[in-house]
């Protein structure tokens, strides 16, 4: 028989204390995204109130189901007082891509999917890299603490790893913050259950680099900032004098086409690839990835400063999610003064710890999601996502091969070339998989730029009938030197 474990009494504590929820409008269910046959799944049961926090007000069962797990259902007691979040452990028999479910109030709910295939290799975690805390000193009304952004994250919504990236800049932060953040963030680590990664948010003014997510293998005795008369140039140059070594760091610009804060990347001041690896594509202030998107910010810079922008100037970026939550709920929505869906990250990795997710991130096997935990695999002529390759023969054919899945079903399936969409099909249920070769000349398609010289890139779109989007990693090919 498969018991459910409960968070430990302090995690509810702080829960039912910082956010006590009403009563249950719907269930979550958030399983592991990869696994192999005959293993046993973890998956986090919690009920969510009307404004996406855990319920305190629910007396009752819920039923997990799944004729592919073995046992084929488990019932999950809740007690009224205490936060309706459990997790239960099942395994599944074979290979397949596969949803549990759940019901309440007579509506079903499912699961993000789950991958089951034999030497599976790399494995999905996902986390939330942008979360505020009461740290930040903004929003404050409506910010929870470090330690309950932990919780949530863990208990609640069933993450693999977080980052509380509190604010530093304009006054923000000093180093009493500073140690408790970073104290609080290590004693929550506890791989390979859970990760916390560090880092922090500095701000620089419009055009200087916008907002940018500093992260970390390890904290630092003290952050780094420049935002009076820097940019997000100057800052890793005094991160790099300053950090000991194996003090590794890279940085993350967001929402980069936001009005007043747009961070257009000059080439002055871009630090290079290795400094500035990835772009968050995706938050609850809405999507950066091209001018008028459905989920565009509301007040948009008229620079140059979309995801496509940056890419089309051979900005070799792969792409992030986050939430950029200032209600300290990860990957949820809150209530809050951002009404995009949350964003997550998901990093391919070998295991689940810090130098595995940091590294991950940096090296681009990752790949970005709204609103729901899509699965999402993309081959670009045997490369994955995040890859470079030189194309000695444009002429030559390039396979793209697809496979997605989605907790809702899957609408659409973009190819995207050099910011231009290439193939399209349409989906028709949760699971969708994709070939399509690619057979123009890319003779007439190259672009240009002094680091990459002539090259093209392509990534993957994936759209949900609940709106939820998924963005692979960009592949980048180059021609001949």
């Amino acid at each position: 028989m498969i018991e459910p474990v409960y968070p430990p009494d302090l995690a509810q504590r702080i829960l039912a204390i910082e956010a006590p929820g009403g009563p249950p409008v719907r269930v979550e269910l958030s399983a592991a995204s990869t696994c192999s046959p005959g293993e046993r799944v973890g998956v986090t049961v919690s009920l969510a109130d009307a404004e996406g926090y855990p319920s305190t007000a629910y007396d009752g069962a819920i039923v997990v189901r799944g004729e592919f797990a073995s046992p084929g259902e488990v019932t999950v007691p809740f007690r009224s007082g205490r936060p309706a979040a459990a997790r239960v452990v099942l395994g599944i028999r074979s290979e397949g891509i596969f949803r549990f479910r759940s019901e309440l109030n007579g509506q079903v709910f499912h699961s993000n999917p789950v991958w089951c295939r034999a030497g599976a290799g790399r494995r999905i975690y996902w986390g939330d890299p942008h979360v505020h805390t009461v740290l930040s000193d903004c929003h404050s009304d409506l910010c929870r603490s470090v330690m309950f952004c932990f919780a949530a994250a863990r208990y609640v919504q069933g993450l693999d790893w977080v980052t509380a990236a509190d604010h530093v800049s304009n006054g923000r932060c000093e180093l009493a913050r500073w140690k408790e953040s970073a104290a609080l963030s290590d004693a929550c680590n506890a791989p390979p259950a859970f990760v916390t990664l560090p880092g922090y948010e500095a701000s620089f003014r419009g055009g200087c680099g916008g907002d940018n997510n500093v992260y970390m293998l390890r904290w630092p005795a003290m952050f780094v900032d420049d935002y009076d008369e820097g940019s997000v140039r100057t800052l890793c140059e005094k991160l790099a004098e300053t950090l000991r070594p194996g003090e590794e760091f890279f940085v993350v610009p967001h929402h980069t086409t936001r009005t007043g804060k747009h961070g257009e990347i000059s080439e002055e001041i871009y630090p290079g690839e290795d400094l500035m690896p990835v772009v968050e594509i995706h938050s609850k202030w809405g999507t950066g990835e091209f001018r008028g998107n459905p989920n565009a910010l509301r007040e948009v810079h008229p620079g140059p400063s979309t995801v496509q922008d940056l890419l089309n100037r051979g900005l070799r970026l792969g792409f992030v999610g986050g939430t950029d939550t200032h209600a300290t709920m990860p990957a949820g929505f809150g209530v809050e003064h951002l009404d995009r869906p949350p964003g997550m990250t998901a990093v391919l990795a070998d295991e689940l710890s810090r130098p595995a997710i940091y590294h991950g991130i940096r090296r681009r096997c990752c790949y970005a999601a709204s609103l729901e935990r899509i699965v999402l695999d993309v081959r670009l002529a045997g490369a994955s996502m995040g890859e470079r390759l030189v194309w000695s023969d444009p002429a030559a054919g390039r396979d793209i091969e697809v496979t997605a899945a989605g907790r809702s079903d899957i609408e659409r399936i973009d190819v995207v070339r050099n910011g231009q969409t290439i193939h399209s099909v349409r989906g028709s249920d949760f699971v969708a998989r994709q070939r399509f070769t690619d057979t123009d000349n890319l003779t007439g398609h190259w672009l240009e730029s002094q680091r990459l010289g002539r090259f093209a890139y392509y990534y993957v779109r994936v759209t949900c009938a609940s709106g939820a989007q998924a963005w692979s990693s960009p592949v980048f090919l180059t021609g001949p030197v």
